[in-house]
């Protein structure tokens, strides 16, 4: 057992605080008014597992583990290891098959991780993360194909969340249409005949997101859920690393870096091409899913890197005021061209610096 150089907390709440409470906004959407409900719908179908909360409080309990055995409090680890524990089984989760997969993949994640961290001492947090990711998928990957011929390959998890996606557009879309059916809303529909109609349209493309009935055909967000997961399970391991780093002493790893430093390892621009060729190359059309899968993960990866070169190059006052007008252009242009021009503007930047490295002039100074 090594022990570990011990520090003082980390500053620097506000961030995390807000990140803290968009996770439990997001994990209780189910709950929204029914005024919110198509904004609920947005973020249920975006989030493979739409319990966030649980999925980022298991990493705390590995992250505690990981700081007891480098040299901190067994008291720590073994309050943080059964409170999470029995967060987890007490939680309240559908009784069917997702509610097991909910708490097999955040097990699986956790374990993973805390075997990585332990493997590599030295490596930043995104390096960790990513390989804990793909050696939770590898497990999850190996356990559905144990499933046998029977059900098919990857048939259950695939049949799992079309359910349970069926089920969150099902109870989403229902409060909405409660909502437009409502006398406050025939008002404002009248006042605002172009809001209403784009609020009619946006209901109709999560319709055809999240598929139809039929569960023989599978939808776009169940196709793309293997990306959107591994996504999520990102954003809940840095929600987890964040949260211990400033309630433990023992550092297990170099703390999360702000997004404005956010870099990665140029090589992953090969998850790009490889998404690229599977997805344009018609003699690997069987592998098409795979690669639009790769496009979406590694596409966000590098939008997020293009959120860091901007917020080198805007201030912070600005940011605020290109928010607010941003805010402004979802309700003239409508949210899926401002969010589509804002993805594309922030990848096309992230892509850039790889070879650019926008940053490295500012950093000289």
């Amino acid at each position: 057992m090594q022990h570990a150089a011990t520090a003082p907390r980390e500053r620097g709440w506000r961030w995390l605080v807000l990140a803290i409470v968009a996770t439990l906004l997001a994990t209780i959407a189910p709950m929204w008014p029914p005024a919110l409900a198509l904004m609920a719908a947005v973020v249920r179908l975006a989030l493979p597992i739409e319990q966030l909360a649980v999925l980022a409080l298991v990493p705390l309990g590995a992250c505690a583990v990981i700081g007891w055995w480098s040299g901190g409090r067994s008291s720590v680890a073994v309050l943080a290891v059964g409170l999470v524990g029995w967060l987890v089984l007490k939680v309240p989760l559908p009784a069917t098959d997702y509610g097991t997969f909910v708490r097999g993949w955040s097990l699986a994640l956790s374990a993973a991780f805390g075997l990585v961290c332990l493997a590599s001492q030295n490596r930043p947090f995104l390096g960790r993360a990513l390989a804990s990711v793909a050696l939770a998928a590898a497990v999850a990957a190996i356990g559905a194909g144990a499933q046998g011929p029977r059900s098919g390959s990857f048939a259950g998890p695939i049949q799992v969340l079309e359910t349970d996606y069926q089920r969150r557009l099902h109870e989403s879309l229902t409060s909405w249409k409660g909502r437009t059916e409502s006398g406050a809303w025939q008002s404002f529909s009248s006042k605002l005949p172009l809001v209403a109609e784009r609020a009619s349209r946006v209901a109709e493309q999560l319709e055809l997101l999240a598929g139809s009935e039929d569960l023989r055909r599978t939808s776009t967000m169940v196709l793309l859920s293997p990306a959107l997961l591994a996504l999520e399970s990102l954003l809940a391991l840095a929600l987890g690393w964040a949260s211990y780093h400033r309630l433990a002493r023992t550092r297990i790893g170099p703390p999360l870096a702000s997004i404005r430093d956010l870099r990665f390892n140029d090589q992953l621009v090969w998850g790009l091409v490889v998404g690229a060729i599977l997805v344009a190359l018609p003699n690997l059309s069987a592998f098409r899913v795979a690669g639009f899968n790769l496009l979406c993960f590694f596409g966000a990866l590098y939008a997020l890197r293009g959120v860091g070169v901007l917020s080198w190059w805007i201030p912070e006052r600005a940011a605020l005021a290109l928010l607010l007008v941003l805010v402004v252009l979802v309700f003239v242009l409508g949210p899926v061209l401002v969010l589509t021009t804002i993805v594309a503007v922030c990848f096309g930047v992230g892509l850039s610096d790889t070879w650019r490295d926008f940053r490295a002039p500012m950093r000289v100074r």
